[in-house]
């Protein structure tokens, strides 16, 4: 069965940082890894689409300034894609959430991997 994991990470650089980047986006992380925040939100291909973009993207509206103000800047904030797949490998993005990654200027990871 494929596996989708999807993660919001921003790199911290201590642990005060942390909590500051919570406080502003009004959300806690659902692990920390380090001095890395980071949102993870898992999805089976039996679940409902769940469009990942715009949910993170809609979490860091207009607060690039603040974090900035916190030390954080875009080039610490990265949207993880972790696909586990069988037989062979396909993504696809629609242009709309490639037109919104490009203007937030939020780097998109990717990494794939097959089951077994």
């Amino acid at each position: 069965m494929k596996k989708y994991i999807y993660n919001l990470q921003i790199s911290c650089s201590a642990e005060e940082q942390l909590d500051e980047v919570s406080k502003l986006l009004r959300i806690e992380p659902t692990k920390r890894i380090g001095n890395i925040w980071c949102l993870e939100v898992e999805e089976t291909e039996s679940d409902e689409y769940f469009d990942f973009v715009d949910y993170f993207l809609s979490i860091l509206e207009g607060k690039f300034a603040l974090l900035e103000l916190i030390g954080v800047a875009k080039s610490d904030i990265n949207i993880w894609f972790l696909y586990q797949y069988e037989g062979q490998c396909n993504i696809e993005f629609s242009a709309n959430d490639l037109k919104l990654l490009g203007t937030s200027g939020v780097r998109l990871c990717i990494s794939c991997w097959p089951s077994g």
